[in-house]
């Protein structure tokens, strides 16, 4: 995405939204409770990621550059599948929170 000069979204971390009400907003907010959640990856889920990545090659540079990154991406997409297959469907990897 950022070959692309497109900017990525992120979401806050836990710690830091944590750190937020703690110390800047203490007398507004009260954190109460906070949970987290793993995030279980199917193959099919990894490869909608990284079709996002091959959306943005006509915005690259060169395009040999998106050539070259293209070959990584396929390689991404074949250890993707192998990987999910040897953990069974799905792999944990981060977290979501609330």
């Amino acid at each position: 995405i950022l070959l692309a000069g497109h900017r990525c979204y992120r979401e806050y971390p836990l710690d830091w939204v944590q750190r937020q009400i703690k110390h800047l907003h203490s007398n507004q907010l009260e954190l109460t409770n906070s949970s987290t959640f793993p995030i279980l990856y199917k193959h099919e889920t990894i490869v909608k990621q990284i079709n996002v990545a091959r959306s943005k090659f006509p915005y690259f540079p060169t395009p040999e550059l998106a050539e070259e990154m293209r070959k990584v991406l396929d390689d991404l997409e074949t250890k993707s599948k192998e990987a999910t297959e040897k953990a069974g469907g799905k792999i944990r990897l981060g977290f979501d929170y609330m």
